[in-house]
């Protein structure tokens, strides 16, 4: 008995274990570049803050986003220039969202230097969200959601269910980013997002939130340009993951109506001719009717929705094409197709596209669906 109990002397334990109250645990990491330097802001949460989604837990206060700002150099050196005031240990293992300033991805190749980080790391994940902003990155970290649900269940650090409802830029992670980025002919797009304190109040108080639209467009690390949200609205059209893409067919006060559309099927197919590249694309939708108070029939809805949305598709196309931004892909599709012609052509090191390049679009909309109501009720 005497030995057994010795022996327990030398078992290991928990003795270097610390509470979740012993560190602290960086929610979000925002990058800026400026005067030849990273300037990096890291966002730690109060776990007050996380428990009130929890069961209603937690305090009912609304515990104020703590902001820590780091320099230096390099990324690495940004980042541990927050040890130096740091009180706790710093966790960087629940990281939900990235953003980067566009003013820093002017600087070529700086995502490539911050992958180079984050992959090399042990405690960062690739499932985190990635996002452009043209913000001010020190206001754009003090957004909230509403209602006082904590800011670690926000749409930034979770897009999905708002994007499966009202489909715009397809949502992106880092491990995707790694996947794509040096993929011959694709141009990688970044969903932007800024601070809107007009929409919502508290109260009588503004409540600043987050707001979603535009992109950034990358190739091969370095920065093309962006478009807005108005810019890109034929992007939804051309992206499979679109759930669910609302239309609104208004003329007029005396002329209008609003139609659902579901699940685009896309289709597009390169040909190529000696030393010229055409493509034509085939979009077809289904949509569920929503508003039509002038009980217009559904082929003539269809019919409208068919010019209205091979309009915004052209319109997106020359818009991005000024930018010399493949905003649909279509060197990529050219690579796979045919990659001997597209490594012969060398379309991969010189901007090919012309506005005749998209020589056929067209666009099938079916009206599935009146909604609880028949077509003219």
């Amino acid at each position: 008995m005497i030995l057994v109990l010795f022996s327990l002397m030398f078992l290991g334990g928990c003795w270097d274990s610390k509470t979740i109250e012993q560190v602290n645990y960086v929610s979000g990491l925002g990058i800026d570049y400026e005067n030849g330097e990273f300037h990096i802001y890291t966002r730690f949460l109060q776990f007050e803050n996380v428990g009130k989604q929890e069961g209603g837990g937690g305090s009912q206060e609304e515990l104020p986003i703590w902001v820590a700002k780091g320099i230096g150099k390099t990324f690495d050196s940004a980042t541990d220039n927050l040890y130096y005031t740091a009180q706790q240990p710093v966790s960087w293992a629940h990281i939900g969202e990235l953003v980067i300033t566009t003013r820093a991805l002017e600087k070529d190749g700086i995502l490539d230097e911050i992958m180079d980080v984050l992959n090399r790391y042990s405690e960062t994940r690739s499932e985190v969200m990635l996002y452009a902003t043209d913000e001010e990155l020190s206001s754009l970290a003090q957004g909230r959601p509403i209602l006082g649900t904590s800011p670690w269940y926000s749409r930034i650090n979770n897009p999905y269910p708002v994007f499966r409802q009202f489909s715009l830029i397809t949502p992106i992670t880092l491990r995707e980013y790694l996947i794509d980025q040096k993929e011959p002919g694709k141009m990688l797009d970044i969903p932007k997002f800024a601070l809107n304190a007009k929409q919502w109040k508290k109260g009588n108080e503004p409540h600043p939130v987050h707001e979603f639209g535009g992109s950034a467009y990358l190739y091969r690390g370095k920065y093309k340009g962006s478009l807005s949200a108005e810019e890109e609205k034929g992007v939804r059209w051309m992206q499979k993951e679109s759930n669910r893409i609302p239309l609104y067919l208004y003329k007029n006060e005396g002329d209008y109506a609003s139609i659902i559309f579901t699940d685009p099927k896309i289709d597009i197919k390169p040909e190529i001719h000696g030393e010229e590249v055409s493509v034509s694309v085939k979009v077809e939708v289904t949509g569920e009717i929503i508003e039509n108070p002038f009980h217009k029939g559904d082929q003539t809805l269809a019919k409208e929705a068919e010019q209205q949305i091979e309009e915004q598709i052209k319109n997106t196309y020359l818009t991005a094409l000024e930018k010399n931004i493949d905003v649909y892909q279509l060197t990529y599709h050219v690579y796979k197709k045919n990659p001997k012609a597209f490594k012969k052509l060398g379309l991969e090191h010189k901007d090919w596209m012309k506005p005749e390049t998209l020589k056929d679009l067209k666009v099938k909309a079916s009206i599935v669906s009146s909604g609880k109501l028949k077509i003219k009720e």
